[in-house]
């Protein structure tokens, strides 16, 4: 049974591995320390190399002065003797060189990761500024879509009030309109159907003619020739004169009364 569940088990894909990212070219300043540091070993290596020759020749000079005993073997010793100390002294010019070579390489590699790391940071802040402005224009799309569904439903239940109280208004005109159109249906219903009146002769009346105005100056002249016959009478009747001073005005306002008016 457990080997048919095993052969039944499916196996699971291996997982691809992340591609690796391609190593950042190094900055010229490492280059240059790098370079230097293999010339200075390489010089090293060749200098050591000469010692040792030189140290194995002197070995033999001086092993073939002992043996001859001539002077002529004995400077040959003392030469490469000479030798052997010139390359040592080399040697340790090399290493010097080396010890330097390798301390400004490692001045350089911390420079170039400081640089690096410049550049990193630079690149990381513009990586950043890109996605904050792809997020921006993403969250303005959403804010917009957002608003303009809020204004619209605003604006739908503004435009229904709106709607609303225009159907109210205009079922309201309607409904006056219908009574009135009633109100003259019924009016020419029974305009229709009433009986036609007889019509009542009118009577004529005559226009009184006025009298005419050339009467008042015939009395104006009766009362002028009246005037004088009382002021003789006047005269005669000198104790009679009080009463016709009192008389005189009533007959001036009688004789007034028969005077046109004037235009």
């Amino acid at each position: 049974m457990a080997k048919a569940k095993k052969a039944a088990a499916k196996k699971r894909p291996a997982r691809k591995a992340a591609p690796k990212k391609a190593a950042a070219p190094a900055h010229p300043i490492l280059d240059k320390a790098e370079a230097a540091l293999k010339k200075v070993e390489a010089e090293l290596a060749d200098a050591t190399k000469k010692a040792d020759a030189a140290k194995k020749d002197a070995q033999t000079k001086a092993n073939a002065a002992k043996k001859a005993g001539t002077k002529a073997a004995k400077r040959s010793a003392d030469a490469a003797k000479r030798a052997v100390a010139k390359a040592n002294d080399q040697v340790k010019a090399k290493r010097e060189a080396l010890r330097h070579a390798k301390v400004g390489h490692a001045v350089a590699k911390v420079e170039s990761s400081v640089i690096e790391a410049e550049q990193k940071a630079v690149a990381s802040v513009k990586e950043f500024a890109e996605s904050l402005g792809k997020r921006a224009e993403d969250d303005l799309k959403k804010a917009i879509d957002a608003f303009e569904s809020r204004w619209k439903k605003a604006r739908a239940s503004a435009d229904a009030k709106k709607v609303k109280a225009k159907e109210k208004k205009e079922v309201a005109k309607a409904k006056s309109a219908a009574k009135k159109a009633v109100a003259k249906k019924k009016a020419i219903a029974k305009k229709a159907t009433a009986k036609p009146k007889k019509r009542v002769a009118k009577k004529r009346v005559a226009k009184k003619t006025a009298a005419p105005a050339k009467k008042a100056p015939a009395k104006k002249a009766a009362a002028k020739k009246k005037a004088p016959a009382k002021k003789k009478a006047a005269k005669k009747a000198p104790a009679k004169k009080a009463a016709a001073k009192k008389k005189a005005p009533a007959k001036k306002k009688t004789a007034s009364r028969g005077r046109p008016k004037k235009a």
